[in-house]
């Protein structure tokens, strides 16, 4: 029974190189026929292989606020900060709850 499992294990798929991704199929445009004594040279868009622009990762990407207000009470936000204790990083998780003291309720 266990050698049947760990064979069953051995023969399932196995991660192997990366293949390339497969190119696009000529198409079936042919240059144009030349005089003679012209040089007719064909050939694809020079954008075909590009990548494309490139993000700008110097700047911070932020997400925005979790926030949403509850009428006649306050606001509610979940949030995240990392803060050093004792010369280690500590990574909080949040939800804050915040009322307004001091100023009358608009009923």
């Amino acid at each position: 029974m266990w050698t049947l499992m760990i064979f069953a294990f051995q023969a399932g798929a196995m991660a192997g190189p990366v293949l390339p991704a497969p190119r696009r199929p000529p198409t079936a445009r042919r240059c144009p026929a030349g005089d003679d004594d012209d040089v007719v040279v064909c050939g694809r868009s020079s954008d075909a292989d590009r990548i494309g622009t490139v993000p700008d990762y110097s700047r911070p990407f932020t997400l925005p606020q979790a926030r949403t207000e509850i009428p006649g009470v306050g606001t509610v936000s979940a949030e995240t900060e990392q803060v050093g204790v004792g010369g280690f990083p500590s990574n909080r998780a949040m939800i804050r709850l915040k009322i307004p003291l001091g100023k009358r309720r608009q009923e």
